[in-house]
């Protein structure tokens, strides 16, 4: 299998600005890259605003540069998904890796995260729906007249070293589907995938996150090196790899606690739920006096 190129540092100095990561992110993000390695997951990097995007699923442009210029800093390698799975071997694998990836087949994941990805000469890995190819994208409202990668823009991708993953055909919850159901959205999906771009497809992410011991079943018997899940439902297992999902909203803070494996049981755990449910209402409030953003 061919693997991507990716550089500790960008391979020229990028044409865009980008948002400066605070010192302390460094200092947080240099500590742990002796110590662990991660998966990081993402849905669109655009300008976006609530009213386009209310599930905060693309963050923008100069907020994901900053991100990458902090993790490169910090002498973590980025890798895709597959290289990082090759090298745990069904275990924890070596610290100083970082995987980026992003579920579904967005069109600004071509238009936007592309140009990004050779400003800097990493690798990402890119999860497709394929009944969605070339359709509206229905997770934005209309409006926003996003749409999803067609044919052309997917090959483009893979041709500049993106690793094409699985999404099944028709985004279900497989959580809530059998072996054979789980099997054929894979199977399906893939096959379309490698007639498109002519090479192995060798990752799956399930949508929403969400399996059951039918799917990780069906992702074994399937062939597939790794399938990946996010928020904290997985592991280091290879058809369980838990991936942290960055959003629109994060900020800094909220961006290292991803990065460290503490937001989510932090988010999970009693003293969180009782925390967002006291701050719900202003929180409303500060979300509907936002401005778009950039």
């Amino acid at each position: 299998m061919r693997r991507a190129t990716c550089h500790h540092r960008p391979v020229h100095a990028p044409q865009h600005p980008s948002q400066s990561a605070p010192a302390w992110l460094g200092a947080a993000l240099r500590a742990q890259r002796p110590r662990r390695s991660l998966v990081l997951a993402y849905h669109g990097v655009a300008p976006s605003d609530p009213g386009e995007d209310p599930h905060n699923l693309r963050v923008p442009p100069t907020r994901f540069r900053a991100q990458v210029e902090a993790l490169l800093d910090a002498g973590f390698e980025i890798v895709t998904v597959a290289d990082l799975a090759e090298r745990a071997g069904g275990r924890e694998p070596p610290p100083g890796l970082v995987a980026l990836s992003f579920d579904d087949g967005m069109e600004d994941n071509h238009s936007v995260l592309l140009p990004i990805l050779r400003e800097y000469g990493i690798p990402a890995t890119v999860y497709v729906t394929t009944g969605l190819i070339g359709e509206a994208n229905p997770w934005l409202a209309p409006k926003s007249g996003a749409r999803m990668m067609t044919e052309g823009e997917l090959r483009e991708l893979a041709g500049a070293g993106v690793e094409l993953g699985a999404h099944t055909v028709t985004h279900p919850d497989m959580s809530l589907m059998g072996h054979e159901e789980c099997l054929r959205e894979m199977t399906e999906s893939r096959e379309v995938l490698e007639r498109l771009i002519g090479a192995p497809v060798t990752t799956f992410a399930y949508p929403f996150c969400r399996y059951n011991a039918a799917a990780v079943a069906a992702a074994a018997d399937a062939g597939f090196l790794a399938a990946v899940t996010c928020e904290g439902r997985g592991d280091w297992s290879p058809y369980e790899m838990d991936r942290a999902m960055i959003t629109g909203k994060d900020g800094w803070p909220s961006f290292l606690l991803k990065a460290s494996d503490v937001y989510q049981p932090l988010f999970d755990s009693r003293a969180g739920k009782l925390l967002r449910a006291s701050t719900r209402s202003v929180r409303a409030r500060v979300s509907e006096r936002r401005p778009g953003r950039g």
